[in-house]
């Protein structure tokens, strides 16, 4: 493939007038007036942007679909039309549905061969203190036999694990996790600073849609402002956030104050989009069937039973123009914070980034941030 005559992100540049060419599943070359060769498919990027494709770390759904329910096949389609070129379908069941829920999807998309923008799972709604929009039957306490059994249905292929630092077991659990490659995240949580540094220390880097899900500290001591848990997150390096970049769930304010003391390379945006995400505005099942959410433009997704949060309405690539048209960062800026800084996140150094020898992961967008073409490795997904 050889995508001609667009305005290139190369690394961290924007170079017009530039050409792409993909043999296999990388890309072989970034350069100016590359002549087609016999059999090479010619995609034409004229006044538009070429950039990395996007990352998703945290996905449950979007349209009328779900991952936790319904063909990985087709969702990984609708990804591909929302510019995602890798995913981590998150989870929200109980072990034992997340275990049927992972071998079906194995087994269906073979391996992830039938899906290439899908490169593994993500368990959120297990290991948790407090469920958030989340059922509580899905809460279980952390064993060594729940564990396994999870991580031998997912055939090694769990990326990311979420986990309440305050839980018995949570710091060996991070351990475990960090010995086989494993991301671990910090969800759903009320622990304290103190219980928060053990599970960093021993290897937790992550942190699940920060802000939401996490509650204010109480004041203590009469005048004294009180020092909580997002405190410490904000300073501390080792942590990566991820961020609905929505502007619902995290006003602009703590999203430019999370930019100030975190900085591009240590947050990521997410969708944690669900049913209905990407679908204009009504009333659709959530995150549960016959749990009922109305999807709006300006407040996103919320239960009709009691108006609270449900997930996202956002797609990624609404996310991505988010980044430039609400919190008024760059382009370049928003391309790490949607596709090389999550890559980093998951150790995938083949990822995020445009240039030769990298994996051909890219997308092709107008002027106007609309998604023209979806390529993931190599292979041409979406199509205007």
């Amino acid at each position: 493939m050889l995508i001609k005559n667009g305005v290139v992100l190369h690394y961290d540049r924007l170079e017009a007038g530039r050409d792409v060419r993909v043999a296999g599943e990388r890309i072989a070359f970034v350069g100016s007036g590359l002549t087609p060769e016999a059999g090479e498919r010619v995609l034409d990027a004229t006044g538009c942007y070429v950039l990395p494709g996007l990352i998703d770390l945290h996905n449950h759904g979007l349209r009328h679909l779900m991952a936790q329910y319904d063909g990985l096949v087709e969702y990984s389609q609708l990804l591909a039309a929302e510019g995602v070129t890798a995913c981590v379908p998150t989870l929200l069941g109980s072990p034992r549905e997340n275990v049927e829920v992972m071998q079906r999807g194995l087994a269906e998309s073979d391996g992830f061969r039938r899906t290439p923008n899908l490169v593994g799972f993500r368990p959120e709604i297990t290991y948790l203190a407090k469920t958030g929009a989340g059922s509580a039957d899905s809460l279980t306490r952390i064993t060594a036999e729940t564990t396994e059994a999870l991580y031998q249905a997912a055939q090694g292929t769990i990326r990311i694990w979420d986990i309440s630092p305050e839980l018995d077991g949570a710091v060996p659990f991070v351990r475990w996790c960090r010995e086989r490659g494993i991301v671990t995240s910090l969800a759903h949580s009320s622990a304290t600073i103190e219980e928060t540094r053990r599970a960093v220390d021993a290897g937790l880097c992550l942190v699940t849609h920060f802000y939401d899900t996490f509650d204010p500290p109480p004041q203590t001591d009469a005048g004294v402002y009180p020092t909580g848990l997002t405190d410490y997150i904000q300073v501390e390096d080792r942590l990566t956030v991820e961020i609905i970049p929505d502007g619902v769930h995290v006003h602009p304010y703590l999203l430019e104050k999370t930019f100030r003391c975190k900085g591009l390379e240590r947050i990521v945006f997410i969708t944690d989009g669900v049913k209905g995400a990407g679908n204009p505005p009504g009333v659709y099942d959530g995150l549960y069937p016959g749990v009922q959410v109305e999807v709006t433009a300006d407040r996103g997704v919320r239960r009709t039973s009691d108006d609270a949060l449900s997930g996202s309405a956002l797609t990624h690539i609404q996310g991505f123009r988010n980044a430039m048209l609400k919190f008024g960062k760059s382009l370049v800026a928003a391309s790490i914070l949607c596709s090389r800084t999550p890559a980093r996140v998951l150790g995938m150094t083949h990822k995020g980034y445009l240039a030769a020898g990298m994996d051909a992961d890219i997308i092709i967008v107008t002027r106007d941030f609309d998604l023209g073409a979806t390529i993931a490795r190599g292979e041409l997904l979406y199509q205007v």
